[in-house]
């Protein structure tokens, strides 16, 4: 007797394990470009957290690895030459003073041979740098040694308007696109005179802190019983100490990065007249600029 119940006949559809958890199961959502650049970010440290900390990916890698993500490749290559290539070891006021290294870059309707060329001379002969190295349409700069160039920076470049020509090194790179404008960086590192801050602040704080110490420790002797001891001299000596030295050292520090964000905006102004087409000297002092328009007459710039 045939089975009236028909083959397959109310028996569950065949489920495909792989496709129980295929993306397309989940709810979709939508992100803006803000969320976009977050998720992109934590996906990348995810996967740096796999990888071995000791590998380094080519920049064929790296487009490579962006355009499977749907990045333009003239977009990654962009955000490749904008990696500043300046690094200095680390020490231990960094968390104070933050870092002695920053970069800003320009997009100038120039050639790159042209722009760099602007850019040398002007370093050379207003900020009396010497070029250490020059590989391609890459240059890199430290202040000229020479007894000249050293007393035209004591007298030109000694204010605090001027921190170019005090930097340890300067590293300027142009980069051609293919529209014909000239992509330029200007890395500026000013360890240096970071190191020199640190060194009198420390040396400042432990003298000025062995001074206030001292007074107060005098002070604390005094007005405390005899049975209690050296105890209240020491403490107050430690407090004295340790205060007067974070005070001095955090008030180093302040300075430093004002500094820092000044030297920013001198090479800020110095991209801008260079985007512009300007000439590269900073406008003269308004004193300048008055005389010499009672000698020669308005002057245009």
């Amino acid at each position: 007797m045939a089975d009236s119940t028909s083959p397959g006949k109310d028996l569950p559809e065949p489920r495909n394990d792989r496709d129980a958890g295929a993306p397309s199961r989940l709810p979709q959502r939508s992100v803006d470009r803000a969320q976009f650049e977050q998720v992109i970010r934590r996906a990348a440290e995810l996967s740096l957290r796999d990888a071995d900390a000791g590998d380094q990916l080519s920049e064929a890698e790296v487009v490579r690895i962006a355009s499977e993500l749907g990045l333009p490749a003239h977009h990654v290559h962009r955000a490749l030459f904008e990696l500043p290539e300046l690094n200095v070891q680390p020490r231990w006021y960094d968390r104070y003073y933050g870092s002695p290294v920053f970069s800003e870059g320009r997009l100038v309707p120039s050639e790159a041979p042209l722009t760099l060329k602007r850019v040398e001379e002007y370093l050379v002969t207003r900020e009396y740098l010497q070029i250490v190295r020059r590989r391609g349409e890459n240059i890199a700069l430290i202040p000229a040694d020479d007894t000249i160039s050293s007393l035209a920076r004591t007298f030109f470049r000694s204010g605090a308007r001027h921190h170019i020509a005090k930097a340890t090194r300067v590293l300027v790179n142009a980069h051609e696109l293919e529209d014909g404008n000239t992509h330029v960086r200007v890395d500026v590192d000013l360890s240096e005179e970071r190191r020199s801050s640190a060194s009198g602040a420390a040396w400042g704080g432990v003298i000025g802190g062995t001074l206030v110490g001292g007074i107060a420790a005098h002070f604390a002797g005094v007005a405390t019983p005899v049975a209690l001891g050296p105890i209240p001299e020491v403490l107050a000596f430690g407090s004295g100490l340790a205060g007067t030295f974070a005070a001095i050292f955090t008030s180093a520090a302040r300075g430093f990065r004002g500094r820092v964000h000044a030297a920013r905006l001198e090479i800020s102004g110095l991209l801008d007249r260079l985007e512009h087409g300007e000439r590269l000297d900073p406008p003269a002092a308004p004193w300048r600029r008055r005389l010499s328009g009672k000698l020669f007459g308005p002057q245009d710039g």
